[in-house]
């Protein structure tokens, strides 16, 4: 769906940027429910995509899935629509929660929200996890490929980004012949 305003896609990642918390993953949820589910900006594919070039590319990754979606949306000035939006929130909100935490760190009842929020956050990845699943994985080779992965990861702490290539060779292995013969 390319084209949408400049001013639009400003607005979406500004409100993205000021209410999307707990890093990369927890804000992929909000990307996804913004520009998949309600605006119906990019498809699941195009959004799975954007996820994957956000992970490849150097950088932050989600904002580097931001401006992959922003670019796909309205070019260049999508791409800086998207950063600009999705940044300055998160700038100005570490800039008062850093001074506010340096100052008042010894009170329980801040530590009981941060608690909270913890929780939360560990929620939205459970929720991005379980929704690309059900959508990018759905024959066993990708099941595999998926806990394969996990497991490399988390058990044996191997390089995500040598994960990732791998993953991505093992993909060409694997899919490579099926996209040829027009299978997919």
């Amino acid at each position: 769906m390319a084209n949408t305003s400049v001013k639009n896609i400003f607005l979406v990642f500004l409100k993205i940027g000021a209410f999307a918390f707990g890093g990369v993953y927890s804000m992929l949820a909000f990307f996804e429910r913004e520009l998949v589910t309600k605006k119906k900006w990019l498809t699941h594919d195009e959004f799975a995509e954007s996820v994957v070039m956000g992970q490849l590319t150097p950088g932050a990754p989600i904002v580097n899935t931001g401006l992959f979606i922003g670019y796909t949306l309205n070019k260049l000035k999508g791409a800086l629509a998207t950063v600009v939006g999705q940044v300055l929130p998160s700038f100005i909100l570490v800039l008062i929660i850093s001074y506010l935490y340096i100052k008042y760190q010894d009170i329980a009842l801040l530590n009981a929200v941060l608690k909270g929020v913890g929780a939360a956050v560990v929620g939205l990845i459970a929720s991005v996890v379980y929704n690309m699943s059900r959508k990018l994985l759905k024959e066993y080779k990708s099941i595999f490929i998926a806990i394969a992965a996990f497991l490399c990861l988390a058990v044996f702490k191997l390089n995500p980004i040598g994960l990732i290539v791998g993953a991505g060779v093992v993909g060409l292995l694997v899919f490579g012949g099926e996209q040829q013969n027009g299978n997919t």
